[in-house]
């Protein structure tokens, strides 16, 4: 073997203290971003949970708005759907009582006319 194939303990325990030096910093480093990660993804949670009952809380307002408008619309709509059959009963009721009012009227006059007839006759 040649001298140059050899290695010295020194200097392999050199390259060993280097590397492991090497890895420490290395490990450090991930040690840091991986709490970065951990700070971020925490202060992410307390938002999103303290903003999440907020909303849920508005949204359930809406509903219960949009419940309440919508049994407003259903007792307006049967109203008007009441309003137009008073309406067409009405309508029905009117020309009955006109009908019985033009005889009723004709009879006055009949009866009128009859009168002065026979006041006319004597």
């Amino acid at each position: 073997m040649a001298e140059t194939d050899r290695v010295s303990n020194t200097a392999l325990q050199k390259l060993i203290s280097d590397l492991s030096a090497q890895m420490r910093e290395g490990i450090g480093e991930i040690k840091v971003t991986l709490k970065s990660i951990d700070e971020r993804v925490r202060a992410l949670e307390n938002n999103e949970a303290g903003a999440h009952p907020l909303i849920d809380s508005r949204i359930d307002a809406a509903w219960r708005k949009l419940d309440e408008h919508d049994k407003r619309i259903t007792t307006l709509t049967d109203t008007v759907i009441e309003m137009k059959q008073t309406d067409a009963q009405l309508q029905h009721t009117n020309r009955l009582l006109a009908w019985l009012g033009g005889l009723l009227g004709s009879a006055v006059v009949l009866w009128l006319v009859g009168q002065i007839l026979s006041l006319v006759g004597k």
